[in-house]
């Protein structure tokens, strides 16, 4: 019997990221819109990178986050690809929804942006999920 994606991945506020910020998005009727099922574990797995490992640990949620932004002031060289794809593997893998990191791969998106891509197998899930995640390595 197949498990209701909505169920399986959740459902929360949904979320509009622009310029390095995040903000809650709005409906038509104008209540707060939903993020549900494989909308909803994209935009969680996306936020657990933006957020600073240990950042949430006041909240009861010490583990959750990324190391990612330890790479910001750094140079978008190979090292730091390198670098950037180990940090959002083990992150992106803390996740209980998430089976495996299938592939991890980052390249230098602008002069300062290091866009990392990931194939991320989800539990009870036969279709990849793809996460683009762009890393802003200049200090703003």
């Amino acid at each position: 019997m197949p498990v209701d994606r909505d169920v399986l991945f959740g459902t929360d506020l949904k979320l509009m990221e622009s310029d390095g910020m995040v903000d809650l998005v709005g409906d038509r009727d104008g209540d707060l819109a939903l993020a549900a099922g494989a909308s909803n574990i994209s935009q969680a797995l996306s936020l657990r990178l933006m957020v600073r490992l240990g950042e949430l640990a006041r909240l009861g949620l010490p583990d959750y986050g990324s190391r990612l932004h330890e790479l910001i002031g750094q140079p978008n060289n190979q090292r730091t690809r390198v670098l950037a794809m180990g940090l959002a593997r083990t992150a992106i893998e803390q996740d209980p929804r998430v089976k495996q990191v299938v592939t991890v791969e980052a390249h230098q998106e602008e002069q300062d942006v290091l866009r990392i891509g990931m194939e991320i197998e989800l539990i009870q899930e036969n279709t990849p999920l793809n996460l683009i995640f762009d890393l802003r390595l200049g200090n703003r």
